[in-house]
């Protein structure tokens, strides 16, 4: 069992999907904005969601954009078979934690020289929040140091279908596995 909650972000194909399931990660998600390079189709969502158990599902998009479907209309009127929930999650950054966090889900993007500043802070000013840190700016080679919150890993492209290195992500999963890091 993993040490820590994970969003696994950006999945675009099937390969990734099913690594990260293996996983045990908490949530696969899925970007519909546009102008996204990670930008995936709802048809393309419940494809990949046909092969895929476990997961939650969450989709990425502009918060207006995402407030525009009325309540149960991917559910009913599009893909009955892909499991959604309105649960907000925010992107924020040291800044907004620096102030205190209300109750509710995050995705904190962290710079290295943040990790300290982050570490430094009293928990009372995240203590209501379920965080995740957004690893893509930070070096593996300091797990240790990270702050023990939820993770945000990254999909991407595959080499060609079905064909995809996962060696960094690997090492990130022997790290997840391990008890000391609890």
């Amino acid at each position: 069992m993993l040490n820590r909650k994970i969003i696994a972000q950006n999945i675009t194909n099937l390969t990734d999907a099913r690594y990260f399931a293996a996983w045990g990660v908490d949530y696969l998600s899925y970007n519909i904005q546009a102008d996204s390079p990670y930008a995936v189709s709802l048809e393309a969502i419940k494809e990949i969601k046909d092969w895929v158990e476990g997961p939650k599902t969450l989709i990425e998009s502009n918060a207006i954009e995402f407030l525009d479907f009325s309540d149960g209309h991917i559910l009913s009127n599009i893909y009955s078979s892909l499991p959604l929930n309105k649960e907000a999650f925010f992107r924020i950054d040291i800044s907004e934690v620096q102030k205190g966090l209300p109750s509710g889900k995050y995705i904190l993007r962290l710079e290295e020289d943040d990790i300290d500043t982050f570490k430094a802070l009293p928990t009372d000013k995240y203590v209501e929040a379920d965080v995740y840190l957004d690893i893509q700016n930070l070096n593996l080679n300091r797990f240790s140091d990270w702050p023990n919150l939820g993770l945000a890993v990254q999909g991407g492209e595959e080499e060609k279908v079905g064909v995809k290195s996962f060696d960094e992500l690997d090492e990130l999963y022997e790290l997840l596995l391990d008890e000391s890091y609890d």
